[in-house]
């Protein structure tokens, strides 16, 4: 791996006051939050469309189906108990993401944003897949191709978010052609066994997201806006000269925005890499809520892109003397 991507070192390092502030914050609203759903006065939407698909009630299932055995072991327990062992397992993906990915003290500033408190409240799964993601690029950087491929796998759970971070950190990985197949390999044995077992399940899938789509509300992709033209975003992280750290956080940048849909609770993919207090702008997400609900919560796309600007903007002009103006 490159040198300046190499940040899996802080994870034999002990906990410092923020990160234990963080993570024990967290685990405290998982109780809370627990608490207030046992008494009737919370409702954990998605996690319960997680329940219902592990009881085989798909018509809000939007993710790979090889996702659902496990699903099925949380409905074994009460619908209290899972909700706090998938919360704690998000706290657990999310705050090894930040060791693995995020180079720093400050990265534990994911854990105490609008964005992981949602998650929390809602029992979303985003936690888990950037832990998925940070599994990969440890495994990458140790070459351990299966335990890679493994968190891969974790992370293409969901389609739009583990494909696009997914090849990006393939393509930033300083490995060979033969060993991204090997990262691969663990994904396309599952995928296969998967079809085996729910046969047809991508076109089912598929029908699903087009006949019953997702709820749109907290989209913050530059998609809804300006459509395909959108996908440009990709092309200066990808040609302008940046150094390796700077590239993979421009080509995040460009994918929250140039996907065609991108929740705003998935920022947390942003705000796990060396960021440095980036993470607190998530927080104007509360202002945005209890001002105007779901409404709202579109301008937080000024975070993603004021970080392209800023990472783009100095090169990008350089580069257009260099080219333009001789």
């Amino acid at each position: 791996m490159r040198n300046t991507l190499k940040f899996e070192n802080r994870l034999g390092q002990r906990l410092t006051l923020l990160e234990m502030f963080s993570l024990s914050l967290c685990v405290a609203l998982t109780f809370v939050f627990a608490w207030y759903q046992s008494q009737g006065d919370a409702y954990a939407y998605d996690f319960t469309t997680y329940l219902w698909a592990g009881r085989g009630d798909l018509q809000v299932h939007y993710y790979a189906y090889w996702i659902l055995p496990f699903f099925r072991l949380l409905t074994a327990v009460s619908p209290i108990t899972a909700f706090i062992l998938w919360n704690l397992a998000n706290i657990a993906g999310l705050f090894f993401a930040t060791r693995v990915l995020g180079g720093g003290e400050k990265a534990a500033l994911a854990l105490l944003t609008y964005q992981m408190f949602y998650t929390l409240y809602y029992g979303n799964i985003i936690g888990i897949l950037l832990g998925g993601l940070a599994l990969c690029w440890w495994g990458m950087s140790h070459r351990r191709w299966y335990l890679a491929g493994f968190g891969l796998l974790v992370a293409l759970t969901k389609y739009q978010l583990g494909l696009s971070f997914g090849l990006i950190l393939l393509f930033m990985a300083d490995i060979s052609w033969r060993e991204r197949f090997q990262v691969l390999l663990v994904p396309c044995l599952v995928l296969v066994a998967s079809l085996i077992v729910y046969p047809g399940w991508p076109v089912d899938s598929w029908q699903t997201i087009v006949g019953n789509p997702p709820n749109s509300l907290g989209n913050i992709s530059l998609w809804q806006w300006v459509g395909p033209f959108a996908t440009l975003l990709w092309l200066p992280p990808l040609v302008l000269p940046l150094t390796p750290g700077r590239r993979l956080t421009a080509l995040v940048a460009a994918a929250t925005l140039a996907l065609p849909y991108f929740q705003q609770s998935d920022l947390l993919a942003l705000f796990i890499l060396p960021v440095g207090w980036l993470p607190l702008a998530g927080n104007l997400g509360f202002y945005l809520y209890l001002n105007n609900a779901w409404a709202d919560l579109w301008v937080l796309a000024i975070i993603p892109l004021g970080l392209y600007l800023w990472l783009l903007l100095p090169p990008g002009i350089a580069w257009a003397r260099r080219k333009v103006w001789g």
